[in-house]
């Protein structure tokens, strides 16, 4: 038996994995899916709910086509996300990082790290990936792989891992929570860990958006 629910539930499970349609805009379009599906129904009684689907489903449209429509509409929301991670990938230079550090500010912090060469490998790594995005900040063409986007994330994810268990161990050290007033890490350093974490989310958004493309001329051709 034709069950709507489940089918409506996969619709959406299929536009999450390939759109880049934001949650607010999948609702837009279920409501118009089960619209143009009681529709169906309406104008041939004696059409399986099934069929039914099928055509509210083909006439709503494929993947590729909807990502664009949306895109046309002004909401290329990985743009959004990419400028503001490096809106604040720029701000965090100039802005006080550490507590511990006499040279608080980002890039006082980076000229000193550049006289050890193991920090300095370590901090070469981070902000490569950062760097590695310009031709996307640029509109260029994205990478296909999913490698750019993971190597970002895993920096924004790391360091605030890394922010935390410093944290919690510095507290075990001092015996007490002193040691979190005022706190060692700064609007300086959180601004740049956003910064990755918002340019990872960009990347995802992205890669999406070139597939669903692709996917389109692929299916015209």
């Amino acid at each position: 038996m034709f069950d709507l629910e489940k089918a409506v539930l996969g619709w959406r499970e299929g536009q999450e994995r390939q759109a880049s349609l934001a949650p607010c805009e999948l609702d837009e379009l279920e409501d118009h899916l089960r619209a143009r599906f009681d529709l169906e129904l309406e104008l041939d009684t004696a059409l399986a709910p099934a069929t039914a689907f099928a055509i509210a489903r083909r006439e709503l449209g494929e993947t590729a086509t909807l990502s664009r429509e949306f895109a046309k509409a002004g909401r290329p929301r990985w743009r959004r996300w990419l400028f503001a991670g490096w809106g604040m990938y720029a701000a965090s230079w100039f802005l006080p990082v550490h507590e511990v550090f006499v040279s608080t500010y980002g890039y006082e912090l980076l000229r000193e790290l550049t006289g050890d060469l193991p920090d300095a490998v370590m901090f070469l790594v981070m902000n490569l990936a950062m760097v590695m995005t310009v031709p996307v900040l640029r509109r260029g063409r994205p990478s296909r792989r999913r490698w750019l986007g993971r190597w970002v994330g895993a920096v924004g994810v790391g360091a605030v891992g890394l922010a935390v268990v410093a944290m919690v161990w510095g507290s075990i050290e001092t015996g007490g929570v002193g040691w979190l007033f005022p706190p060692p890490f700064l609007v300086g350093f959180w601004t740049w860990t956003a910064s990755f974490l918002c340019v990872a989310r960009a990347l995802r958004l992205r890669a999406k958006e070139w597939r669903s493309a692709n996917a389109g001329e692929a299916l015209a051709s």
